[in-house]
């Protein structure tokens, strides 16, 4: 006490009715995380409203400076924030405001599996990134900047769905999943296959899926890479300057001629054919 009263440390009041404080400069200060924050709850419907010009839009939502002050503890200016149950977008929102105050690269992941996922949630933040005319917030008018992209999730790939008609995915699914997992990319996939299985191009080659969601063709020799399928596929990759990776039950050519033909040859995914194999068998 006697430092801290030779510092001029002390805050007295003019009598001997209020408490001493200590004066802490501004340069010392930290703003620890407090285990209680006092806030208006109402201010997570006044955002709705002031970018959708209603509130009740979204039941609860959390005010963005809540999320933005919980993020400032927790988010260093390169941070990925992940938020698996999204809701209206708050915590986005929230990551675009903090990068905005402070000049940081923080990034995010939303996941969210309600239908207003792409009406409320995804739309949200593209109002907050472009700016909303007429906002009485000054950083909603201008914009927050940053980007984001909006993705889709298809239904599952499991074992259990390759061979149970109807239910079974259709051949672009497939293919989408057969592509990127063989080589970590996207391709723009037809809806439908054509007469050589053509489903693009990905890491350098030409993708080809020998697939139909129908167990009798899976069983068939149609299933099956042929001779003549696979001098057909091979001229379009030679003309294209290109080698082919060709997906399907089994190969009807040798390893040799396939090599020739610049061909490489992978079964489809080892749950299809393991699927596959097992109904064969039985």
């Amino acid at each position: 006490m006697r430092d801290l009263l030779a510092n001029g440390r002390i805050i007295f009041g003019k009598d001997e009715g209020k408490i001493p404080e200590l004066k802490v400069p501004l340069r010392e200060v930290g703003f620890p995380l407090r285990s209680v924050v006092q806030m208006d709850s109402r201010k997570g419907s006044n955002d709705l409203e002031a970018l959708f010009g209603s509130r009740d839009i979204f039941k609860n939502p959390k005010p963005v400076e809540l999320v933005e002050y919980l993020l400032s503890f927790c988010a260093n200016p390169t941070a990925l924030v992940l938020d698996s149950f999204a809701g209206s977008g708050t915590t986005a929102h929230a990551t675009l405001k903090l990068n905005a105050a402070d000049g940081g690269k923080r990034r995010f992941i939303l996941v969210e599996t309600e239908e207003y996922a792409d009406t409320l949630t995804a739309e949200r933040m593209r109002r907050v990134v472009t700016g909303v005319p007429g906002a009485k917030d000054e950083a909603l008018k201008t914009c927050l900047g940053g980007t984001f992209t909006y993705c889709e999730l298809g239904e599952p790939m499991d074992a259990e769905r390759y061979f149970e008609g109807d239910d079974a995915p259709a051949w672009e699914q497939v293919a989408r999943y057969v592509i990127y997992t063989a080589t970590g990319e996207t391709a723009n996939v037809p809806a439908e296959a054509n007469e050589d299985w053509s489903a693009g191009e990905a890491g350098g080659q030409l993708i080809h899926i020998i697939y139909k969601p129908e167990l009798s063709f899976m069983r068939s020799p149609e299933a099956a890479l042929t001779l003549d399928l696979a001098r057909k596929i091979g001229e379009a990759a030679r003309k294209a300057g290109k080698t082919a990776l060709v997906f399907g039950a089994a190969p009807y050519v040798s390893a040799r001629v396939l090599r020739k033909l610049g061909i490489t040859f992978v079964q489809l995914p080892w749950s299809v054919n393991q699927r596959l194999n097992t109904e064969v068998a039985s």
